[in-house]
């Protein structure tokens, strides 16, 4: 059940642990909510007396989960829920639903609609770059901005930062930043892996909602102004390097190995090869040179050609940052320019503009 994830296990208000059956126009609508982050989900059902109660989410899942039924009927008596199916039949202490808070519905507050697949792989693109911690609350959310009919998210810990631009299928035309907390994010794509084709989203002031027909998630907004970030995306480079997505991949990740008590350290080299063509020399192409390396267990060494233009360059990462990376890449191969090595680097698909990556090095 989507609405059981919403459940906050650290809840202070024993009403939190329940989730709230109503009925709805003709509909079984079910809800739940931690104050931040709320779930209104409607299903069909033979509706024959209208009611609402309040039942814990954890047992009411879990039963409905086991029994396997394909129809149960549901009966509210006072303060019970007697559920009977075919097999099966059970009664549930509930509570009383005016004690459950009100989950406030803005679909009204139309903003734009989107591809739900488009929508999903931004979400896998961009959310795994937010901060892990909530440190700064406000790198622990996704950025959102709309103008127009483009939707650009980006994440960032300080330390790498994913942007992705998307077409909007839909827009009121209107201009808004806001920030989104990761967990809902992670929710979004949860439900996007059944969504229908598109998703609407609506707004106000501290609020967002995700209208999938049936489901309306809706989210608190993470107040604060996010970092300017664009400014760190390097527009000029003194090497560009073309590879194979999956063969950087593999020496990463074996280099990875070997650079696990180094905090995951890894040493790129690019060497340009050149050959004389009269009084000139042209460049051919060039080799990656990986290095992993422990001070107890040894070193790694892995070499795979590629294409390159402009000088040599040596440049330590955090392996883990480009392992994230290169899985949400679709293209085959991967463009990795560099600015420096010291100054920020960027990589993306090859011959994209609508995804780019951008991490910090690692000074030696």
């Amino acid at each position: 059940m989507h609405s059981s994830r919403i459940i906050s296990l650290r809840s202070s208000l024993p009403i939190l642990d329940n989730i709230l059956l109503s009925t709805d126009q003709g509909r079984l609508k079910i809800s739940a909510t931690d104050l931040e982050l709320g779930i209104n989900y409607w299903i069909g059902a033979k509706i024959e007396k209208d009611g609402a109660i309040a039942v814990p989410s954890r047992l009411l899942t879990e039963f409905i989960s086991n029994i396997k039924e394909e129809k149960i009927s549901i009966k509210v008596e006072e303060t019970e829920v007697i559920i009977d199916g075919e097999k099966y039949n059970a009664t549930i202490k509930g509570v009383s639903p005016e004690d459950f808070p009100t989950i406030p519905d803005i679909s009204r507050d139309f903003l734009f609609s989107i591809s739900s697949k488009d929508l999903l792989n931004a979400i896998n693109q961009v959310a795994f770059a937010a901060a892990g911690d909530n440190t700064r609350p406000i790198l622990s959310g996704i950025f959102f901005k709309i103008e127009k009919d483009v939707l650009k998210m980006a994440a960032t810990d300080s330390y790498r930062l994913a942007e992705k631009k998307i077409k909007v299928i839909k827009s009121d035309k209107s201009s808004k930043t806001f920030i989104i907390p990761t967990r809902t994010i992670s929710e979004v794509g949860k439900i996007l892996k059944d969504a229908g084709e598109k998703v609407e989203v609506c707004f106000d002031e501290n609020q967002i909602l995700f209208n999938f027909g049936s489901i309306h998630l809706i989210s608190r907004l993470i107040d604060g102004q996010y970092p300017n970030y664009e400014q760190i995306i390097p527009t000029e480079f003194e090497n560009e390097v073309l590879v194979d997505k999956q063969e950087l991949f593999n020496v990463c990740k074996v280099a990875s190995l070997f650079a696990r008590e180094s905090a995951n350290s890894i040493k790129m080299s690019i060497k340009p090869e050149k050959v004389k063509e009269g009084e000139k020399e042209k460049e051919t192409g060039g080799i990656l040179s990986i290095v992993g390396q422990g001070v107890q267990i040894g070193e790694s060494i892995s070499k795979i050609p590629v294409k390159t233009k402009g000088k040599e360059i040596e440049i330590s990462f955090n392996a883990k940052y480009i392992l994230d990376v290169l899985p949400n890449i679709p293209e085959k191969n991967v463009e990795i320019k560099f600015s420096g090595s010291i100054n920020p680097c960027l990589i993306k698909g090859e011959g994209k503009q609508d995804y780019l990556y951008v991490i910090m090095p690692l000074r030696n």
